[in-house]
């Protein structure tokens, strides 16, 4: 009915409830449509980086590797969304035509293309015939979830013998994963073998029942808490019922817990609590002055000299200093912490995680068509190969001398300054969170998966 008209024009407050529902229907085909034009065309921005790629190194993990990089930074989405449109385009090339098809007209979505590709990437290619045509029909009709339970019991229905396949290859699947959420949290999540997950969750369950009956916790704290217990080494549940020598659990050993793994950058006034600015928790941003100090309790301090003059003097910083005022890899919207991220010192030194100093090598070697500039020790320019320019400033800096950071907004309470988010639980234009990649070449494109080469190894000589 509105085929070829411009939806945000029209009147809905005239129109029939029919024709809503039609003018409802027609925009979401036009966003589905629009979701496979992206797809495609990073796809096709892949395909042309590997056919350059003179030495795509063991697995062909090299060839191309940068395509996913250079679409990020032009839709500022994170890599592994870059990397799962990449990989959707791959598997509806592969494999799916039919699947394909049917995105591009918009008569599927994203969420629904995703489901087809999850479900038939171990399956049987001889049953594909069969299974992709009937995924399809019902895609038309159901929901994703719906979708995501038929296309399992036909995948285990048309394949029974390929079970033990589909098994093995989901096992390799296997991560763990952090992501940044507002005030001061963060979800921790995983794929895990069953058998690996049960033992984990049982033994969170048994150190959540080591603690007396008076604990106030709900038992969904205890084992988020029990969690952190196996990390530090500790190995077991603290009891907070606050009894001390009363405490029935309270004589259960344990090893003392280590010292958090983690860098803060907190400003001297607000530790001494004069202000109350925000922290900077690398890897993850910023964090409440009173959290801050709560950690600041136990842990090893490093001063981190504010020297106006390092602009006119290019006097050199320490390491331990880049590392602190750069906070993070320079690279846009790239968040691994400085503390896990290598120095580079081919100019001023600044701090880059494995993958982009990979890059960074590369395009000072004039290897890959990126360039990148440092105007001086706060500013590093980035030049995509179709001319884009990203420049990106020390992190770390802002926080530990909120003084100077001139781009935050101005509040009228000095006391609860405004706090930004680096990342949020899911990119609703992208809705590539979770997604598990389906082709191995791609499987070091994020930044967070990048395995540094080992030192001893030659540079390997590559394209983008």
């Amino acid at each position: 009915m509105f085929e070829g008209s411009d939806l945000s024009v029209l009147d809905f407050q005239a129109m029939s409830d029919e024709g809503l529902i039609d003018a409802l229907r027609t925009a979401h085909g036009a966003s589905a449509a629009a979701q496979a034009a992206e797809v495609f065309a990073v796809r096709e921005l892949y395909r042309r980086h590997r056919a350059v790629s003179a030495e795509p190194g063991p697995g062909g993990v090299r060839a191309g590797e940068f395509a996913a990089t250079e679409a990020a930074v032009a839709l500022q989405v994170d890599e592994g969304s870059a990397a799962a449109m990449i990989d959707v385009g791959l598997a509806l090339e592969d494999w799916l035509p039919r699947t394909r098809a049917e995105f591009a007209a918009g008569r599927i979505d994203l969420a629904k293309v995703r489901v087809i590709v999850d479900n038939t990437r171990a399956v049987a290619r001889e049953v594909l015939g069969e299974l992709e045509p009937r995924l399809l029909e019902t895609a038309e009709r159901t929901t994703a979830v719906r979708l995501r339970q038929a296309a399992r019991r036909w995948a285990a229905r048309l394949d029974p013998v390929g079970a033990q396949r589909r098994r093995e290859r989901r096992e390799d699947d296997r991560d763990v994963r952090i992501r940044a959420v507002q005030d001061s949290m963060a979800v921790f999540d995983g794929l895990l073998p069953a058998p690996g997950a049960q033992t984990v969750a049982m033994r969170l369950r048994e150190m959540s029942l080591a603690v007396c009956a008076a604990d106030p916790r709900t038992m969904p704290q205890r084992r988020a808490d029990a969690l952190v217990a196996l990390a530090d080494g500790s190995g077991r549940l603290r009891c907070a019922c606050g009894r001390g020598a009363r405490c029935p659990k309270g004589e259960v050993a344990g090893d003392a817990p280590r010292r958090p793994l983690i860098q803060i950058g907190i400003p001297a006034d607000t530790l001494l609590g004069i202000r109350d600015a925000p922290a900077f928790l690398a890897g993850y941003g910023p964090i409440d002055a009173a959290l801050a100090r709560i950690l600041a309790e136990h842990a090893r301090f490093q001063v981190i000299p504010e020297r106006p003059d390092d602009a006119v003097t290019r006097a050199p910083r320490p390491e331990r200093e880049v590392r602190a005022l750069d906070g993070m890899c320079r690279f846009p919207g790239c968040t691994i912490p400085a503390a896990e991220s290598e120095l580079d010192q081919s100019g001023d030194a600044t701090v880059l995680c494995a993958r982009h100093q990979r890059l960074k090598t590369l395009a000072d070697n004039k290897k890959v068509p990126w360039e990148t500039w440092q105007a001086d020790a706060d500013r590093l320019q980035w030049t995509t190969p179709s001319g884009e320019i990203h420049t990106t400033s020390r992190e770390g800096a802002r926080y530990l001398f909120p003084h100077k950071d001139i781009d935050v907004p101005i509040s009228t309470n000095d006391a609860a300054p405004a706090i930004p988010v680096i990342d949020l639980p899911d990119d609703i234009t992208y809705p590539y969170r979770g997604h598990v990649l389906v082709h191995r070449q791609l499987c070091r494109v994020t930044p967070e998966d990048e395995i540094p080469d080992d030192a001893t190894t030659p540079a390997i000589n590559t394209a983008y």
